[in-house]
């Protein structure tokens, strides 16, 4: 699937939220997408799993930022890579990515009026592609769940090595548990001193109880200061999170 020479320009990167890759990025910071694309690369090569979600318990645990960066660190690793906006009510790449509210997305793609090939974005300085939530339509549940949906992740997983779905928090909305069932497995980002256990713990059963598999969880905003230098979980899984 090829995107149209259109979007195949160059856009530039938000600067709001830091990227894992370039030469002034900590490395703590780097390491941790690192360590993250690692697993999933032995999980894919055993299981032949390509297609993920990434969801929290609740609003501002780093999700979408754990999206991007995940995508291009398996870019960077010569894997091709498409981030999905799935949050339908509240969209954010576009803002993170600076990308303006133009640009036709998963709505436009369901509602029939735009063909992937048109709405895909390519970032060729990041090496990977993203696809806008669209304008917020009023019945976003009923799109998710529909057939269009489906075959457009269908496409997708086609087209590429991993695709990565941005989804709603799971204890405000029942998407991500909706959007489970198109993909492989599901990532919980879980931000440090933030979201009750209790909260987290009903994240976790709510994406259970309708056979979503979770595969791991990703600690955000994890303060490596107050630990030990010698600690391998603030070494490997340290990353920092700027809240909107």
């Amino acid at each position: 699937m090829a995107s149209s020479k259109k979007n195949q320009k160059q856009h530039r990167s938000s600067k709001d939220f830091m990227l894992a890759s370039g030469s002034n990025v900590p490395f703590n910071y780097v390491e941790s997408f690192k360590s993250l694309r690692t697993n999933l690369n032995f999980i894919a090569a055993t299981e032949k799993l390509n297609t993920f979600i990434l969801t929290s318990a609740i609003p501002g645990e780093g999700k979408s930022n754990t999206a991007i960066n995940l995508a291009i660190s398996l870019a960077e690793d010569g894997k091709s890579v498409v981030v999905v906006d799935c949050d339908l009510r509240k969209p954010s790449l576009n803002r993170y990515l600076k990308l303006g509210h133009n640009f036709k997305g998963v709505t436009d793609i369901l509602a029939g009026n735009a063909v992937v090939e048109e709405a895909l974005i390519q970032f060729e300085d990041l090496g990977i592609h993203v696809l806008v939530a669209g304008a917020v339509p009023p019945n976003p549940s009923e799109m998710l769940s529909s057939e269009p949906m489906d075959k457009l992740v269908e496409d997708l997983k086609n087209a590429f090595d991993y695709v990565i779905l941005d989804t709603p928090p799971v204890s405000v909305v029942t998407d991500a548990a909706i959007l489970g069932r198109y993909a492989d497995g599901a990532i919980l980002c879980v931000r440090s001193n933030f979201a009750p256990k209790e909260t987290v713990v009903l994240a976790k059963e709510r994406l259970t109880a309708v056979g979503v598999r979770i595969l791991g969880v990703f600690l955000t905003g994890f303060d490596t200061n107050n630990e030990s230098k010698s600690s391998a979980y603030s070494y490997t899984y340290e990353y920092e999170y700027k809240s909107n």
